[in-house]
């Protein structure tokens, strides 16, 4: 996880928060992403969307729950679900892993 804060503080280099808080920020991401892969420890391939998506997250903080806001000619809006832009990158990731043998929650049938 440090390897991950480091990249994070390299992402937002002005942030005011803490180490402790950014890595809070980290294992919720992080968290996310493994119940929705499925599996207990995050993959090496996901660490960069794990980062990416927490930045998103540490930049909505102080706006969490606005769906669209305008003023002027300024407009701010979020999405619902940070990881919503990833369902590819995590949809094919676990079909590779169904194929592959190497997820437990696959049947098959001989």
């Amino acid at each position: 996880m440090d390897e991950l804060l480091t990249r994070l503080k390299t992402r937002l280099p002005d942030t005011e928060l803490t180490d402790e808080q950014l890595s809070e920020y980290l294992q919720t991401m992080s968290d996310r992403l493994c119940l929705r892969l499925g599996v207990d420890t995050l993959p090496t391939l996901f660490q960069s969307i794990c980062v990416d998506a927490t930045v998103k997250m540490v930049r909505r903080t102080y706006y969490e729950g606005i769906s669209s806001e305008g003023v002027a000619n300024i407009s701010t809006s979020f999405v619902d679900n940070i990881l919503a832009e990833y369902d590819d990158e995590i949809g094919d990731w676990k079909a590779i892993q169904a194929s592959s043998g190497n997820s437990n929650k696959v049947v098959c049938f001989l």
